[in-house]
């Protein structure tokens, strides 16, 4: 049996926003991810796995993304999602139908 991993700091409630925002981005439930993020972020304002998935999300339903504070968040550690953000806030800007 795996063992769980430790998630030591965190309340139990926030992990489990994590854990559904992440299992409705897995099913590319995008819109429900992008709401219930958004809601999330109210009460959890600086967690930065949260507001990194809720910045995906909201890239995939066309919301705005702050590209500055997003680019601010690059760690060695995250580097990698800002870069899938802001490489899926330019496919959408690239295939943006012409108003």
């Amino acid at each position: 049996m795996r063992k769980k991993r430790q998630h030591e700091g965190m309340q139990a409630e926030l992990v489990a926003a994590l854990g559904l925002v992440w299992g409705l981005l897995n099913a590319y439930q995008y819109e429900e991810a992008y709401a219930l993020s958004r809601g999330c972020l109210l009460l959890w304002p600086d967690d930065e796995k949260l507001r990194l998935m809720h910045d995906f999300a909201a890239a995939e339903v066309l919301e705005p993304v702050d590209q500055q504070r997003l680019r601010s968040m690059r760690t060695p550690h995250n580097a990698a999602w800002v870069d899938l953000v802001l490489r899926r806030l330019q496919y959408a800007q690239d295939n943006r139908a012409p108003a």
